[in-house]
């Protein structure tokens, strides 16, 4: 519902430099629309696969390709389209320096969410 409903659009960071300036972002909204509240008995995704030609040139031509290179720079566009934290801050690379693994993953999450905070972090991380 969340992209099929322009919920989405509040969400948008088009000046992430990481990102597509929200093109990615807008276009899936539109095909989850058009796939769930669309009239049609099909839908082409013609939109999609365009800016994802724009942005990642290795998928500009009708050539077979990986799918989860695809999967992966859908849901990395995406989430940087999406990413809620418009001025990532710097964030240190952490040592282990032997801490219990529990304690060093709790960190590297809290750091982790000081630069990346989207629906796709919320829902898959």
């Amino acid at each position: 519902e969340y992209m099929g409903t322009n919920t989405f659009v509040k969400d948008l960071n088009k000046q992430n430099p990481l990102g597509t300036g929200g093109f990615l972002a807008v276009a899936f909204g539109e095909l989850m629309k058009d796939l769930h509240y669309g009239e049609d008995s099909f839908v082409s995704p013609w939109d999609l696969k365009r800016i994802v030609g724009k942005f990642a040139l290795m998928f500009s031509c009708y050539q077979q390709h990986d799918s989860q290179e695809f999967l992966s720079f859908l849901l990395d566009g995406i989430h940087e389209d999406l990413n809620r934290i418009s001025k990532k801050p710097f964030v240190e690379v952490l040592e282990s320096s032997d801490r219990p693994d529990d304690e060093v993953s709790k960190e590297s999450w809290a750091n982790h969410l000081k630069r990346n905070q989207s629906i796709i972090v919320d829902s898959m991380h």
